[in-house]
């Protein structure tokens, strides 16, 4: 969509006033002398009243033009009742109210409806999968001690543990943050020293001196960023409380954050069994040989082209339906961060009811197309990735194809991150304006390149804080599962050899179970920068606070929003 220039209609040319023209801009000096202002008028309603007021002469001798004739197509459309216009905002609303298209077409239908046929194959094959599971498996056996099967009731109880307390803990350190912004922004800063540090001195006791030593270092370095990174904090800060506001002031968001999180859970429950009964399925597809070496011994070789094929589909299934999940999810609450930015306080009030199920029902279906595309591109660059793992891990001994498996590993990681950090504010992008994807991500480019966002976004410790949290959660949640197992001493782990892979799949499980819950934080964030270059006069109204903090620190984005007010 493209803005329309809403001072086509003023009678002279000017920049809307922001709310801070009075005082010195950006350390210039007013002019010495400058006339009176013209009289205002207002966009749309005010050019059905008096037109002659232009032509009488205002005090202090000053004269000013006659206003514009009105375009060849006539004069705009009279304002209707209650002084709103056709789409029933005011003409004095901002140009986000004015851009909100209650009908939008669906986007990049190609690239749902291949998503679509890619999980209707993927759950034939996981039917197939899980029937092939041992007939022992999930029985309950009444004794949370002696099970001889992993996959079993008892074993289920315990991640159902994992999840509960993942859950809580999340929601109480929501709270926190709810409560202790500004605290949270420093304490998040030095946990990270201390950590850092921490683990470099445990390296470094056992005798692992360069990982030790980097560590240290690193620790140490990052504890000096302190005194160039603590003028953030108040920025930071105001940008946190303003999120957590709008959490609360809309608390539907917490609670579709919970309902993906289920939703991604029984995913990943499908998959791992999946995946799971996919080695006893394919055996019957397996092909061996028999081999003589150079010493005249006998040896079979095996393989296995159908079962490796099996795999990386399911590896990449299980990287883009996850990636999709996700990125509904944070669609829909960019959707919600932007209608209160946009709509909080305009005359209309908000163009829907339930703003959270309104955006959620238009990343479901117009939009749905285009988070597919995006998350497409993602989840390929990660199947590559694993396969190169998995290269390396094979083979060995070769050098030279683990050097180039790792350089090409590198390549491509630093690629995913480039791609996933546009996408971010690409899904802000389609979540405002309903765009296609290749659109939205283009104008993130020029949003970021040309208006000076991305001081904001590195300036802004939030993540900080999150990595903090998720860190914690793991940390506490993998500690559960360590005294689940270890009270309870299942025989299928009476050798203790399932006692870290459980840990670390806990571990792993409930950073990203607090990732999904506090979406909302992150993608709050994330929305309040887009929003804010898009249209800087409504910060200016509803949060004053955080605009004079951009304005202060930040007067390139500021700047750099209102050269660029024409560009959508």
């Amino acid at each position: 969509m493209s803005y329309q220039n809403n001072n086509q209609y003023q009678g002279y040319n000017q920049q809307p006033d922001y709310g801070y023209n009075a005082a010195p801009q950006y350390g210039y000096a007013p002019p010495p002398q400058q006339p009176p202002p013209p009289p205002q008028q207002q966009p749309y309603g005010s050019y059905y009243e008096n037109q002659n007021q232009y032509q009488q002469q205002p005090q202090g001798g000053y004269h000013y033009p006659p206003p514009p004739a009105p375009p060849a197509g006539g004069p705009p459309p009279p304002p209707q009742a209650g002084g709103m216009d056709a789409s029933g905002y005011s003409g004095g609303d901002f140009k986000g109210a004015k851009q909100y298209n209650p009908t939008p077409k669906f986007r990049d239908l190609w690239a749902a409806l291949l998503f679509l046929a890619h999980f209707a194959l993927f759950v034939v094959m996981a039917v197939l999968f899980v029937r092939a599971l041992p007939s022992s498996a999930f029985k309950n056996s009444g004794n949370l001690k002696y099970t001889k099967d992993f996959y079993s009731w008892p074993t289920m109880i315990m991640w159902l543990c994992v999840l509960l307390v993942s859950i809580v803990f999340s929601v109480i350190y929501l709270g926190i943050l709810q409560m202790f912004a500004g605290q949270m922004l420093v304490i998040s800063f030095w946990f990270s020293v201390i950590a850092m540090i921490g683990t470099g001195v445990y390296y470094l006791a056992a005798k692992i001196w360069f990982a030790g030593a980097i560590m240290v270092i690193f620790g140490v370095f990052y504890a000096l960023m302190w005194f160039s990174w603590r003028h953030r904090i108040p920025f930071s800060k105001v940008v946190l409380e303003t999120v957590c506001h709008i959490t609360r002031k809309f608390p539907s968001t917490m609670v579709v954050s919970l309902v993906f999180l289920i939703v991604q859970t029984a995913y990943s429950a499908l998959w791992s069994l999946a995946l799971a009964g996919s080695f006893k399925y394919m055996e019957k597809y397996q092909s061996c040989s028999t081999h003589v070496d150079r010493n005249g011994r006998q040896y079979q070789s095996c393989s296995n082209a159908k079962e490796i094929l099996a795999w990386i589909y399911m590896v990449f299934s299980f990287y883009w339906t996850s990636s999709v999940i996700l990125n509904v999810l944070h669609t829909s609450i960019c959707g919600t961060f932007a209608t209160f930015y946009f709509f909080d306080g305009a005359p209309g009030g908000y163009p829907t009811s339930h703003p959270m199920l309104s955006s959620l029902k238009r990343s479901l279906t117009n939009s749905f197309g285009s988070i597919c595309f995006g998350s497409l591109i993602v989840a390929v660059i990660q199947t590559v990735r694993s396969l190169l793992r998995a290269l390396r891990n094979q083979e060995g001994d070769n050098i030279a194809i683990q050097l180039l498996a790792c350089c090409i590993d590198c390549i491509l990681g630093c690629i995913e991150g480039i791609v996933e950090f546009f996408n971010k504010y690409a899904y802000v992008e389609i979540a405002i304006y309903g765009k296609p994807f290749v659109q939205a991500a283009k104008d993130t480019w020029t949003l970021i390149k040309d208006r000076g966002v991305d001081a904001l976004i590195n300036d802004c410790l939030i993540g900080n804080v999150l990595q903090m949290g998720s860190f914690l959660c793991a940390a506490v949640v993998a500690l559960v599962a360590w005294l689940y197992i270890t009270i309870t001493k299942p025989e299928y782990n009476s050798t203790g050899s399932y006692t870290a892979p459980i840990i670390i799949a806990a571990f792993i499980i409930a950073m990203s179970m607090f990732m999904v819950l506090l979406k909302c934080i992150d993608s709050g964030a994330a929305t309040t920068f887009v929003c804010l270059a898009e249209d800087p006069e409504v910060m200016v109204r509803n949060n004053p606070r955080l605009f004079a903090l951009v304005r202060e620190s930040y007067p390139q984005v500021v700047r750099g929003v209102h050269a660029g007010n024409n560009y959508f």
